[in-house]
């Protein structure tokens, strides 16, 4: 079951963070998400009300009040005790406080999505007792509406909570199951207020952990995870991909699986290794796979995986997983389209031999890091399409295309512009087909080169106040910067490989975008 938030939260008592785990672990049809600590921000007789677990799936939603400890009522005053012996009176029956966190959560979702849907789909709540056995009779509540510690041992959390929900279910009226759509409109209102995901710190000298909200798209495809062993990501540059693949190896290896993530790329792999939560992640460039034992691993997630769609390297991923390609658990992230061919090998069979394995498929469709402007140039020059981007709109994309001694002049005095309208310079990239000794950055004037760095994991995250930073467009691949500056691939090299190398480079801007092309000047005159 995917749990939201994925971390218990450390406020929770210790029967609610020893639930939360039992969840986390229960695999049970009908109901795929399980939301922690969920707010109701109105309720008829409280100021404030929260539940403590509330299910949502095709069976509707049920909300779950959790007592732990020693419970015991006496002339309808309820107590508990924790197991420090502290005594607490409760203002209400365990089971008052599920029924009225059922009705004002349906009450508010009936107000936000309308009594069509919500007066139709099934709500029920009940009360959990972990730790005591509960087989008091009581004419406020129903057997079916509890399950306690015996209940747990004995039949699981499975069968327990499959017999409350058919409680609910057999109750009359015109109540039914609720479509995937309808799911996901529960789940859309919902979990904006709790899931949030670690951002990938590019080019930030801010050590806080960042957190962005996905995209409803992402969201899906992150359910995709939850259902299926087996996954195709194809998404175009900007729609998240390596965020979601950090992400789910993220929540994987929290849950207690062995996750290898990997990619083509070291700079990549390195940047990733370092971000929070993947501590007990084994991030590592795909080269140094073949390094490690046979069925190391319960996941693979590969990252811009449409470098590694090879017969050989699919080979190093089916001996390090555990089950292999065909009964294994792995997700390829990858864009076929537009970026194949840059960096390894991509072969048409061995895609085709991969989908043999009945893998879902998703497609991200939604650009979150480029604006209109980059995105609109990136498809004037490459054909490529991006998608629809909900970054908005941003500054124009400035092309350069110059002698090579006024283009030096011009790069520089762009610069010069930056730097007096008080950008901070180290969110600046450099990007070029080449090293920064052959490219035309490495010709700046002095005052510039002595500027720039060659980038690496130090300087991705700890970049140096008033330098700007240079990679090679193949090393640049699954980052991003605010300011990019893109030297034009040369026409020595084919066709396919220049546009991937400009798709690459341009779709790295998320604000501002500089590409500078060299024109022999012979030409330029007799034009």
């Amino acid at each position: 079951m995917q749990m939201i938030p994925d971390d218990v939260r450390q406020d929770a008592s210790q029967a609610e963070k020893r639930i939360f785990e039992e969840l986390r672990a229960t695999t049970l049809p009908g109901w795929d998400f399980a939301f922690h600590q969920l707010n109701i921000p109105e309720h008829r007789r409280k100021r404030v009300c929260e539940a403590d677990f509330v299910l949502v799936g095709e069976r509707g939603l049920l909300v779950l009040e959790v007592k732990g400890g020693q419970v015991s009522c006496k002339d309808r005053v309820w107590h508990t005790r924790n197991l420090s012996g502290k005594r607490h009176r409760l203002s209400e029956s365990p089971l008052q406080q599920a029924r009225s966190a059922h009705f004002a959560l349906e009450k508010l979702l009936g107000r936000e999505l309308g009594s069509d849907l919500v007066g139709q789909t099934i709500f029920g709540h009940g009360v959990v007792f972990p730790d005591v056995d509960f087989d008091v009779p009581g004419v406020e509540w129903d057997r079916a509406q509890i399950i306690d510690r015996r209940d747990i041992e004995e039949s699981g959390w499975a069968r327990e909570l499959d017999r409350m929900g058919t409680y609910w279910e057999s109750k009359p009226g015109s109540r039914r199951s609720l479509t995937e759509a309808e799911t996901r409109r529960y789940l859309a209102l919902l979990r904006p207020r709790f899931d949030l995901v670690p951002k990938l710190m590019h080019l930030s000298r801010d050590v806080e952990r960042e957190l962005v909200t996905l995209t409803r798209n992402q969201y899906r495809a992150l359910d995709k995870c939850s259902r299926n062993p087996r996954l195709l990501y194809e998404g175009g540059a900007g729609t998240g991909k390596t965020m979601l693949a950090a992400e789910m190896s993220r929540r994987e290896a929290h849950a207690g699986s062995r996750v290898l993530l990997t990619c083509r790329s070291g700079v990549l792999a390195r940047f990733l290794r370092s971000q929070p939560g993947l501590e007990k992640v084994d991030v590592r460039p795909f080269h140094t796979v073949s390094d490690l034992n046979s069925r190391t691993f319960d996941l693979v997630v590969v990252d811009e995986a449409q470098d590694v769609i090879n017969r050989a390297d699919l080979q190093q991923v089916d001996r390090v997983l555990d089950g292999g390609l065909e009964n294994g658990k792995w997700t390829f992230l990858l864009d076929s389209n537009n970026q194949r061919g840059l960096v390894g090998q991509y072969e048409d069979d061995a895609m085709a031999v991969l989908r043999g394995h009945r893998p879902a498929e998703f497609t991200l469709t939604e650009n979150c890091r480029n604006t209109v402007q980059i995105v609109t140039a990136t498809q004037e020059r490459t054909g490529a399409d991006l998608g629809a981007t909900s970054v908005g709109q941003g500054l124009e994309v400035v092309s350069l295309e110059l002698p090579r001694t006024a283009l030096l002049e011009r790069l520089a005095s762009e610069l010069d512009l930056l730097e007096e309208q008080q950008v901070p310079l180290d969110q600046v990239v450099l990007l070029s087909p080449f090293p920064l000794g052959t490219s035309v950055f490495g010709a700046l004037p002095g005052r510039w080169r002595d500027r720039v760095d060659v980038l690496d994991l130090a300087r991705l995250r700890n970049p140096t106040k008033g330098r700007i930073g240079f990679a090679k467009i193949a090393d640049f691949k699954g980052l991003e910067g605010r300011f990019v500056f893109l030297e034009f691939p040369p026409t020595f090299v084919s066709e396919d490989v220049r546009r991937a190398q400009l798709y690459v480079g341009m779709t790295r801007a998320r604000t501002a975008l500089w590409v500078a092309a060299v024109v022999d000047q012979s030409t330029q005159e007799s034009a």
